[in-house]
Order: structure tokens, then sequence, then C-alpha cells
């Protein structure tokens, strides 16, 4: 007797790909500026906070780990909840244990009197955010290896226990190993912490610095910048940047300050930056060649796009040749900004090359044309 098939279920869920990007990295994809490094650990980085998984972010200072902690958490399951940040280093010793734990009323002298939640317990339902956590004491390193392992936190002078659930992101500019190695970091502790491991590199290392720099100057002066003279972008992209991040939006919000709303120049720029600046007859293609313009890659398949994006990038295409590929103009045409611009013609297979004749202002006046991939 034959066998009738089985009927398959109306309702039976579809087979996804685990490793599929996770639904909210967009959200978030625009800390890389084209930087392929930052592209790796955004991606990541979106993957082990989907679980919860305790992350230590390595870098130097000033490389914006909170910024990069800040946006983990907001495509987290728990970024309805607060973000708590607490860096280790700017607190006295004394105090550590009484922000991150808490007190009742009384506890001990100068006390508030209706005593005093914790950093942990405030970041109850969101993230806790420990920065420099190497500069932690070893007595409190003890006390939060307990709150990670039991999720409850007792506050200081208190007999009962809070139950707390957060992600915990952890950052230090110092190699955790070598001060576990030297007994000054507890190992159980260690291991806790490194439930996965990011590393920002350092500004002198990135390749997106001119994006960058152009974000930062539309941030600081809500989305009207001033442009930049040739020399002055030479000196920015050239200084190796020992502050990072951190210092060169220091530098740009001062040089907005002095250049008065006409073209930074490098008059306007701290004599640090621009004392080993290349000179402004320096050919423009060896500069470009050691700060590329973000773009796609060179051998980008068209086929991939479809036929919106491929007439939107013929638009793109030909906004750039009636503007002699001045990006700033392109941006002001469309309506959008230098940034967005850029990732835009990255994901059309629009490439910057640079052949050192007239051109974009912002692009360090030199001449470019688009590559037909």
């Amino acid at each position: 007797m034959a066998v009738a098939a089985p009927v398959p279920r109306a309702n039976a869920p579809e087979k996804t790909d685990r490793r599929s990007p996770p639904a909210r990295l967009d959200e978030i994809a625009h800390l890389e500026f084209g930087d392929p490094r930052m592209a790796s650990q955004i991606q990541l980085g979106a993957r082990v906070v989907q679980r919860k998984i305790p992350i230590i972010l390595r870098g130097q200072t000033g490389t914006g780990k909170e910024v990069f902690a800040q946006a983990l958490h907001s495509i987290s399951p728990l970024s309805s909840g607060p973000f708590v940040p607490v860096n280790c280093a700017s607190l006295p010793e004394n105090l550590i244990e009484s922000e991150l734990f808490g007190y009742r009323a009384g506890a001990f002298t100068g006390a508030q009197r209706e005593g005093r939640r914790g950093k942990i317990v405030q970041a109850n339902g969101g993230t806790l955010f420990l920065d420099e956590i190497g500069d932690m004491p070893l007595a409190l390193q003890a006390r939060l290896l307990r709150v990670i392992e039991e999720h409850e936190v007792t506050p200081l002078g208190a007999e009962t226990t809070v139950k707390v659930n957060f992600q915990l992101i952890s950052a230090s500019h110092r190699n955790l190993l070598e001060l576990l190695h030297s007994g000054l970091f507890r190992e159980d502790l260690y291991y806790r912490l490194k439930g996965f491991e990011l590393n920002l590199p350092p500004l002198a290392e990135r390749v997106d610095k001119l994006p960058l720099i152009h974000h930062l100057l539309e941030a600081e002066t809500d989305g009207d910048p001033p442009e930049l003279t040739r020399e002055a972008e030479q000196a920015l992209l050239s200084y190796a940047w020992p502050g990072n991040i951190r210092q060169l939006r220091h530098v740009l919000q001062m040089a907005i300050a002095l250049c008065d709303g006409q073209p930074i120049r490098c008059e306007d720029l701290p004599a640090e930056v621009t004392q080993r600046a290349p000179q402004a007859a320096a050919p423009a293609a060896s500069h470009m060649a050691a700060q590329p313009v973000p773009h796609a890659d060179d051998d980008a398949d068209l086929s991939a796009l479809n036929a919106i994006q491929l007439n939107e990038r013929e638009t793109v295409l030909a906004l750039l040749e009636e503007n002699r590929w001045n990006v700033s103009n392109v941006a002001k045409a469309l309506g959008i900004s230098r940034n967005t611009l850029y990732r835009k013609m990255r994901r059309l297979h629009i490439r910057l090359s640079h052949d050192g004749s007239g051109g974009d202002p912002s692009l360090g006046d030199t001449s470019s044309h688009a590559h037909h991939a």
C-alpha cells in the first residue's frame, strides 16, 4: 500500500544562516569610515554582544573605546537599559568600592543619609562599561569577580544582596595578560572578563583619516564645517597623532575657533602638527597613496548591483563629473553629508583616484576620476 507523503507544516519557520550579519549592524557600521580593521572589529563586536558575552576592548588612550562601547550597547539586547561608564583610573582607590557597589544609609562616616546605589546596580538591565580595568585594585577585583559569577551585588554595610543583569564591557590600554603575570591582575577575573577581545587600531595606522576628519568637523559645527586648505589637510594626514582621535578632536576644535569660518590653514593648527608636514609642492599622488580615500575593491563586480543601484551610480557619477569631482559640492547637491556620500560611493563601486591636477579642495586639491569596476 502506498504511503502518503507527509504534508509540510504551513507555518514551519524558514532556516536562517546563523552567520548572517546582525540585523542592527548598519546602525554602528558608520564607525569604520572605510577602515578595514575597524570594520572587522565592528562586525565581530555586533555578533558577540547579541549573546551578552563579556567583551574587552584593547586600544591606546584616545582611540574611542567608550564611543565603541556605547555603539555596542545601542545594538545589544539590553539597549533599552542604561549605559553606565566607570573610569577605574580616575577614581581614588578609597572611592572605587563605594562607586561600584554602593552603600546603605550610615554605612560609614560621611555617607549620604539615604545611602547610594552603586554603578553596578545602576547598570542593571543595561551595560556596565569599566574603562581602564587594569587599574582596579586587587581587593576589588575579587568582589567584581563574585558579582560576575553570581549576578548579584552586596552594597557596603548591607546584609542583603541585589540581583543584577547587565552586559559587561571592559577596556584597557594596558596589556592585562602582562599585569596577570606580574601579579597585578587576578587570573580568574581576567578569563571572566575576556569572553571576547576586540582591538581598536591607533589613529596613525588607520586608512580612513580623511573622512574621519570631515566627520569630526561636521560634528563640531552642526553640519556646516569649514573647508581645509591643501597644506592643512596634508599636515593633519601626515601627523602621527599619539593622542589618537581624542587629540584630533581637540586640534579640530581649536582650528574651528581660530579660522573664523574661513578655510582652516596651517596657521590654525598647533606647531607640533605642522612642523613635520610635507611641503605644499610634494607630489599629490604619493600623498594620496599613503592616505587613500575609502573605496570599494578595485575588482568589484557591477553585476552585484540591481537596476536601481546602477541608475543611482550613473546619477552620482554624472554629478561628480559636473562638479569636477568636488565631493563637498556633490554632497550639498544631494542634501547629504560628505561621509554619507563616501559610503554611498563605496556601495556603488565608485573609487576615487588622484592624478595631481585640479579638483576637490576637500581631497587635497587633486583631481579625481572614477574607477569603473
